[in-house]
């Protein structure tokens, strides 16, 4: 079991927040948080005090201290990879809305694709951020806590891919043909929905 879900479990053993644990061995709450989002290891001394709060061994809070630090690397890769490409979204959404802006009379029959587009990528945003529980029931369903990355960037990326088609399939049907921007639609939907299937087949043992 990792650090971050073995502090977890005890936390919850022991019936109390985030806020409260944080309060009873003088550290911020944010520290906890990272914790246990498999973003941060404690200090020597921090590791002491939550053995003793817990009343356990340090080897069992962290059996492999290498391979812990080895993963949280790797989770900090990913949120920083996700984070850039949060930014570049919003830095390319507000590029496309003057765009559409100064040339409304040409895009104004393609704002309702557009504004679906949006909608479909920013929900694609939130599953490769891992923000799926209420999307797609995550914890309802089979997907292991160590495919719970792979499942939401396979998830994300689908869902991307197909939001992504509908915003350039709505300029190409506004300034070149209608067809070519059917084309890419279809395009789209189908790696999308391809990739989303592979997810589910991979880590959710199923479709449902």
């Amino acid at each position: 079991m990792e650090f971050s879900e073995k502090l977890k479990e005890l936390r919850n053993r022991k019936g109390i927040s985030q806020t409260k644990l944080a309060e009873e061995i003088h550290i911020s709450r944010s520290a906890v948080a990272k914790w246990e989002n498999g973003l941060g290891l404690p200090g020597e001394e921090s590791l002491r005090i939550l053995s003793e709060y817990f009343d356990v061994n340090i080897k069992e809070l962290i059996p492999d201290k290498e391979n812990e630090e080895s993963n949280i690397s790797k989770n900090k890769t990913i949120k920083n990879q996700q984070n850039i490409i949060t930014i570049l979204i919003v830095i390319i959404s507000f590029v496309l809305i003057y765009f559409i802006i100064s040339n409304i009379e040409k895009f104004k029959d393609q704002l309702g694709l557009f504004g679906l587009g949006i909608i479909i990528t920013v929900l694609g945003v939130f599953n490769l951020k891992g923000n799926i529980s209420s999307i797609h029931w995550y914890n309802r369903r089979k997907v292991t806590k160590e495919n719970q990355n792979k499942y939401c960037i396979a998830m994300g990326s689908g869902t991307l891919i197909i939001g992504l088609s509908f915003v350039i399939s709505s300029f190409v049907q506004a300034f070149i043909s209608i067809e070519t921007g059917a084309f890419i639609i279809v395009g789209g939907v189908l790696i999308g929905l391809a990739l989303m299937l592979y997810a589910q087949i991979k880590y959710n043992r199923g479709i449902f």
